[in-house]
């Protein structure tokens, strides 16, 4: 082989692994292009008939499009298609198992056959077939330190079966399996890495790394799937980029496009995965194309964003253009 050959050889190996290795934490090529938040329609209104809402205070997407939302002043949680159809609903005010007081957050395990609730005022998770049967519960007693003073806010499910709650009164993060059984905690209060100040929003990518809303450390922290820290991105303040004490929902999609609902500034934040700012959506109001204190945000498998515009009673339908 002569020189010029093997000065060549290396190089092109080493540029063909760039072209074909992507970080996993690096940003997708469609963050290359301009992308924007676009208003779609919404679904439902003020009420207490079937696909109405009372202050819709969550919501989660299952893989095949289907709408589970927590409308929590109607204590019930309602179904629709993915056309935003409604399908079915179940729950009533009460503690017994399949009622609900103080419904915060409803979650959606990735093979969509399980549907999990969070209540304040109840102080459990419950689980339920999708159709609304219910399966099991369970409280917070055992997780260590203040028992009875616990109050998660938020839950989600990785793919591997885990159930992960955000405690924002004891900033930490509580784990089980799917049937109740309790893990461990992961966190504590602080404001190095890892450690917590409100947590609230939870959320997993494709490859079960979780993203945590830490609100009044104004960040979010990312973890990989063995519950390490990774990275955060933080700035408080009212820009396009920055963030309020207020974050409370957050989602990711398929291609790793981070969604942050600001509930103080009535918008939507969109952000790649190592927190690069994107396109930012609404304005406070009651119009139709505005947001008054959102809670919770989902996205589809096929990128749809949907909102719980919490007082305005209502969910709003997002898509990006570019």
């Amino acid at each position: 082989m002569s020189g010029l050959k093997k000065f060549l050889v290396p190089l092109l190996i080493v540029a063909l692994f760039g072209i074909f290795y992507q970080n996993p934490f690096c940003c997708h090529e469609a963050y290359s292009v301009e992308s924007i938040l676009k208003y779609v329609k919404q679904i439902g209104m003020k009420g207490v008939g079937e696909g109405q809402f009372t202050n819709p205070h969550s919501l989660a997407v299952d893989k095949v499009g289907n709408i589970f939302v927590g409308d929590t002043g109607n204590k019930r949680v309602q179904k629709f298609s993915p056309n935003g159809t409604f399908m079915l609903s179940w729950g009533s005010e009460g503690n017994k198992s399949g009622q609900f007081m103080g419904l915060h957050d409803v979650a959606v395990d990735p093979e969509g056959k399980f549907v999990f609730t969070v209540e304040l005022k109840n102080h459990r998770v419950q689980k339920f077939y999708s159709n609304g049967t219910f399966v099991t519960k369970w409280e917070y007693n055992g997780t260590g330190g203040r028992d009875v003073n616990r109050a998660p806010h938020q839950i989600a499910i990785n793919s591997l079966g885990n159930v992960y709650l955000t405690d924002s009164n004891g900033n930490q993060l509580l784990k089980y399996h799917d049937n109740g059984t309790f893990i461990g905690t992961i966190g504590s209060e602080g404001t190095e890495p890892g450690k917590f100040n409100t947590p609230h929003g939870i959320a997993f990518d494709p490859s079960n790394n979780m993203y945590v809303t830490d609100m009044k450390n104004f960040r979010i922290q990312v973890f990989d799937n063995n519950d390490s820290f990774v990275r955060e991105w933080k700035s408080s303040g009212l820009g396009s980029d920055k963030f309020s004490e207020t974050v409370p929902g957050i989602a990711i999609d398929t291609n790793g496009k981070v969604y942050i609902v600001d509930k103080i500034n009535s918008r939507v934040q969109m952000f790649d995965n190592t927190g690069n700012h994107l396109s930012s959506w609404g304005t406070d109001g009651k119009g139709p194309q505005q947001l008054h204190k959102p809670e919770d945000i989902s996205v589809s498998n096929d990128g749809i964003i949907y909102v719980t515009d919490t007082r305005n009673s209502r969910i709003q339908v997002l898509q990006i253009v570019r």
